[in-house]
């Protein structure tokens, strides 16, 4: 029997990449507050932060089962070679065109850091009895010019959701120039790692 493993994200590309690599799962919802996270000036440990956050915030309430159950927090976040900034999401279009403005000029690294856990129901709450915690980067030239913005939203209006503001799959792959490292990994989720992760504490395919 399949283990299910409980994505806790609303971001629709990270659930397209588990479906597409076979990867039994459910969404489950958090409540972190990604804001209250500081950036201590590591950035690969403000991204991994920023997942436990999340882990630490997931709803459990409605998951019922005997069975140890696995649990994957992740978030995405961009690093400026250059101008040394950190992208996140959007606030609105126009700070989407301004961060493609940055991208286009520089080489960047995106990063996604990752927690996983496998928990037990025990003395009536879930209790934690192995856990993966990882950031995996990749970089990436992303050039989209001032008169391809009208399209580029009109094709992908989920960059508005995107950190950065970029999509490099679908309509997105016109702007791509580069990338070196895991192209899942910039679209949200390394899916290698993932699974390495998951056989290592024993989920079952």
């Amino acid at each position: 029997m399949k283990d299910v493993l409980y994505l806790a994200s609303g971001s629709l590309q990270r659930k397209i990449l588990l479906e597409q690599a076979d990867i039994n799962f459910k969404v489950i919802g958090h409540n972190a507050d990604e804001c209250a996270v500081n950036v201590n000036g590591n950035f690969k440990e403000y991204v991994l932060n920023i997942a436990q956050e999340k882990l630490n915030h997931v709803d459990f309430s409605r998951i019922k089962s005997e069975q140890p159950i696995f649990v994957l927090t992740a978030d995405t976040l961009v690093y400026t070679h250059k101008t040394k900034e950190i992208l996140c999401k959007p606030k609105d279009i126009e700070d989407a065109k301004r961060m493609l403005g940055i991208l286009r000029e520089q080489m960047v690294d995106a990063t996604t850091g990752c927690c996983l856990e496998k928990k037990v129901f025990k003395n009536n709450s879930w209790q934690t009895v192995e856990h993966k915690h990882w950031t995996t980067t990749s970089q990436a030239e992303f050039i989209v010019q001032d008169e391809d913005f009208d399209e580029y939203f009109k094709h992908l209006p989920q960059a508005l959701k995107s950190a950065s503001g970029g999509i490099i799959e679908n309509y997105g792959q016109r702007f791509c120039k580069t990338i070196n490292g895991s192209c899942s990994n910039i679209i949200g989720l390394p899916i290698f790692e993932l699974v390495q992760a998951l056989k290592q504490i024993g989920f079952k395919f």
